[in-house]
C-alpha cells in the first residue's frame, strides 16, 4: 500500500511504523525511482538523522507537529539548506550548497516533515516538460517513453511512482499542474501570495502535489500562510472548508473547453472534462459553456515576458552556454528585446489579464482540460510547436497572471494510451478552500481508477 499523510501518522502514533523504519525504505526505494525515471537531483544527508529523532518524539508520545516523520520531496528550484540548487540547468554549478532554506521548505521542517530528496526540472523550470541540462530527460512512471511534464517533473513522476507522502512545486505558466495532470495526481497551485516565498515574486507561486487532494489540502494547511519575508504574501492562512458550505452557495461554473488559440483539446480530454462537469450539473452547479477568446497575439505577449525572464536567469549564470538546446534555441532572439518591448509586452500581457478577468467575472468556478492532449514523448518540449516552448499550457499559464487559484485532480485515463487525464478547477482569487472542495468532490465521485505505477522494490507497509 503506498501511503499518504495520514496513514503515515496513523502507523506512527499506533507503533506500526516508526519513522526511522519509513524513512530508511523511502530512501532505498528513492535510488529506484531516480534510475527508473530519473526524478531525484540529490538525496538528504539529514533525513535518517532526523528521522532517527522524529521517532524518539512519537515513543515520547510527543510530535513537533502534523507532518511529524512524514516523507517529503520537494522540487529543486527550492533553496533546502544543505542540499545544492541547479534550478535544473547546468548554467549553474550546484554548490556551494543552500545556505538556507526558502520558506515553505521551512514551514514543512517546522511542521516535522522529512525531505528526503529534491527532485529534477528542466532548465529554470522554462518547459513543460521534463528535459535538463543539469539531469536529463525525467520520464513518467505510467510509460516511460512518455513526458512527466515540467516544470514540476521529478516531483510528478517520484509521487507517481509512489514515493513520498506530497510534493511541493513551483509554478509558472502550470508547472504545478501539468506534471500532475500527466502523473495522474492532485495539485493546486493557490492564489498568488497564499504561500508565502522569499525571494518574493509577481510570478512564480509554490504549489502542492500529490495522490489525493486530502494530502494535498494537508500540505497547503502547513505553507499556506503569511510570513515577514514575503512582503507581497496575503495575509491570514488557509483554511480549507466543506463541499456542503459550496453547495449552499448555488455556484456557477464555466465550462472552458476553448482559450481561442493553442492546441485543440483531444477527444478523450474533452470528454473527461465534461464528465466531471455533469456531475456537478446533478450535485446543483450551474455550469454553461463559455470560451474566453484569446489569440496568438495573447500568447505572444506572454512569451515575450517569459523569455525576458529565463534570459536574464541565463545571463547572470557562470556556464550560460550550457543552457539546454531547447531554450537556447527559444532566447536566440532575446537580445533583441528592448526595455520598451519588454513593457509593451507587460502591458498588453496585463490587459489580456482584464479581459478574462471581465469575462469571467459571474463565474464561481471555472472547469477545464489540464491541458489539450493525454501524454507526449520524453524526449520532447512538449506537444504542438517546439519553438514556442509553452504555448501548449493555454489552460493554465493564464491563470497565474490572474492570480486565481487553480487545482488538479486526476478524473480518468486515456484508453488509447493508458496515460491519466486530469481536470482543471479554477476559482475566485482568495477562494482556495471552496477549489480544493469542489477538486475533492469529483475526485470522490469519479469512476474507479488504476493505481499507481509503484515500480519494483516499492515501500510495503502493513495496512
Amino acid at each position: 500500500m503506498v501511503f499518504g499523510i495520514s496513514q503515515f501518522r496513523s502507523a506512527y502514533c499506533k507503533g506500526e511504523l516508526t519513522p526511522a523504519q519509513a524513512i530508511a525504505t523511502q530512501l532505498e526505494y528513492a535510488r529506484s525511482v531516480a534510475a527508473s525515471v530519473n526524478a531525484i537531483s540529490v538525496f538528504s544527508d539529514s533525513a535518517v538523522q532526523e528521522a532517527e529523532m522524529s521517532t524518539r518524539r512519537y515513543m515520547s508520545h510527543n510530535p513537533i507537529g502534523p507532518l511529524d516523520g512524514v516523507p517529503v520531496v520537494v522540487k529543486d528550484s527550492y533553496c533546502v539548506e544543505g542540499m545544492p540548487r541547479w534550478h535544473g540547468s547546468a548554467i549553474h554549478d550546484g554548490d556551494p550548497v543552500s545556505a538556507s532554506s526558502s520558506e515553505p521548505v521551512m514551514r514543512l521542517r517546522q511542521a516535522g516533515a522529512i525531505i528526503i530528496a529534491k527532485t529534477t526540472m528542466p532548465d529554470m523550470g522554462m518547459l513543460g516538460s521534463g528535459i535538463s541540462s543539469q539531469f536529463g530527460i525525467v520520464r513518467n512512471p505510467w510509460d516511460t517513453s512518455k513526458s512527466p511534464g515540467g516544470s514540476s517533473a521529478g516531483t510528478g513522476a517520484a509521487l507517481a511512482a509512489g514515493l513520498a507522502a506530497f510534493g511541493l512545486g513551483t509554478d509558472i505558466a502550470g508547472s504545478v499542474r501539468l506534471p500532475a495532470g500527466h502523473c495522474g495526481l492532485a495539485a493546486i497551485k493557490p492564489t498568488q501570495g497564499r504561500i508565502a516565498y522569499s525571494p518574493a515574486s509577481t510570478m512564480r507561486s509554490a504549489g502542492v502535489m500529490g495522490r489525493s487532494v486530502s494530502d494535498v489540502i494537508e500540505g497547503l494547511s502547513v505553507i499556506g500562510r503569511e510570513a515577514s519575508t514575503d512582503p507581497m504574501c496575503l495575509p491570514g492562512a488557509f483554511s480549507p472548508t466543506s463541499i456542503e458550505s459550496v453547495f449552499q452557495r448555488m455556484p456557477t461554473v464555466g465550462l472552458l473547453l476553448d482559450m481561442g488559440y493553442g492546441l485543440q483539446v483531444q477527444s478523450s480530454v474533452r470528454q473527461a472534462v465534461e464528465d466531471a462537469a455533469r456531475r456537478l450539473t446533478d450535485a446543483g452547479f450551474i455550469v454553461e459553456p463559455m470560451s474566453l477568446g484569446l489569440t496568438d497575439a495573447d500568447f505572444a505577449d506572454a512569451d515575450r515576458v517569459f523569455k525576458a525572464h529565463a534570459a536574464s536567469e541565463v545571463r547572470a549564470s557562470r556556464h550560460p552556454d550550457r543552457v539546454v538546446e531547447h531554450v537556447k534555441t527559444w532566447l536566440q532572439d532575446a537580445q533583441k528585446i528592448s526595455m520598451m518591448d519588454y513593457d509593451d509586452a507587460l502591458a498588453g500581457l496585463l490587459n489580456t489579464v482584464r479581459r478574462i478577468e471581465h469575462a469571467t467575472r459571474q463565474c464561481d468556478f471555472l472547469i477545464s482540460p489540464v491541458i489539450p492532449v493525454p501524454g507526449f514523448s520524453a524526449d520532447s518540449p512538449g506537444p504542438g510547436d517546439e519553438q514556442r516552448l509553452l504555448r501548449h499550457t493555454q489552460f493554465t499559464a493564464w491563470f497565474n497572471q490572474t492570480g486565481q487559484p487553480a487545482a488538479v485532480y486526476r478524473e480518468c485515463h486515456d484508453e488509447t494510451s493508458g496515460l491519466p487525464i486530469g481536470v482543471q478547477i479554477i476559482g475566485r482569487r482568495f477562494d482556495d478552500a471552496g477549489v480544493l472542495a469542489v477538486t475533492q468532490y469529483l475526485e470522490q465521485t469519479r469512476s474507479k481508477v488504476p493505481e499507481y505505477p509503484v515500480l519494483q522494490g516499492g515501500p510495503q507497509y502493513a495496512n
